[in-house]
């Protein structure tokens, strides 16, 4: 398939094994049901396991941490390579007793939303995730308010506050439209998975969208047959891209030889 859009090519790829669950951070879907509870959940992580943020500087940095470990946030996983996303399209997914379709999307990102990891804008989504549910739905209906006015707001303040302790010098004004929609953001290479897998992600603000289409950020998707997904997987371990390779921990690289040598897989 030929991966642009009007002389555009993609900013990133994404591969979900089942057509049919949204392009949404797991955080955000109702059948999780974290979102209310994701300032908790943040902290109970860190409490139990407070050496493995330790050198993490910047709340961003945490929530890349939490997602490695599997903890829904408010970051979707993203990978320049496209490969790596046929990769995780192909995964097997039975419902209702059917094995079902995969699917990869490129997203189509313009510069305007593309940051690095140390960007203020990333800083203020990602700290949406320190304040309660209350606070968090008093910044999206404060969002259609005008810039002063959105910064008087109480729950603004909270999380100024957050952004602050990262940030210092960081003025006390946020642009309530940096807080809307998702950001395509180049994280550190800080770990063997992010390497590995050409990882990246788009961080998500409120939850709440602007009434009508993302006309920024388009994606396309092509279909992955599930009759298809094992000779697709066959073919990607020829180029080098498999489990071993995409999940360098020696877990799961002992999975990949168990299954190679026994089931053909």
């Amino acid at each position: 398939m030929n991966w642009t859009s009007e002389g555009h090519r993609p900013a990133a790829f994404r591969g979900q094994s089942f057509h049919g669950w949204p392009t949404l951070p797991k955080i955000f879907r109702q059948d999780v049901g974290l979102y209310e509870h994701e300032k908790n959940a943040v902290r109970d992580l860190i409490s139990v396991h407070p050496q493995e943020f330790r050198d993490d500087e910047t709340m961003f940095d945490r929530l890349v941490r939490m997602q490695h470990f599997d903890l829904p946030t408010r970051l979707l996983d993203v990978t320049t390579n496209p490969l790596v996303a046929l990769y995780f399209a192909t995964a097997e997914h039975v419902d209702s007793g059917e094995p079902q379709n995969g699917k990869v999307q490129a997203f189509f990102v313009p510069q305007v939303r593309q940051r690095y990891y140390d960007s203020d804008r990333v800083s203020c989504m990602a700290n949406l995730a320190n304040l309660t549910a209350n606070e968090k739905e008093n910044i999206a209906k404060a969002c259609q308010l005008p810039k002063a006015e959105f910064n008087d707001n109480e729950a603004v303040k909270r999380l100024l506050w957050f952004v602050r302790i990262e940030k210092p010098h960081f003025e006390p004004k946020i642009d309530p439209g940096d807080l809307r929609l998702p950001v395509f953001v180049k994280p550190k290479m800080s770990n063997r998975r992010i390497i590995a897998q050409s990882g990246a992600f788009i961080v998500y603000g409120t939850r709440r969208r602007p009434s009508g289409p993302d006309k920024d950020l388009r994606i396309r998707r092509v279909l992955i047959p599930a009759g298809k997904k094992a000779e697709i997987k066959r073919q990607l371990e020829f180029l080098g891209i498999h489990a071993s390779s995409l999940f360098p921990e020696i877990d799961k690289a002992a999975d990949f030889v168990l299954r190679k040598y026994t089931n053909g897989a």
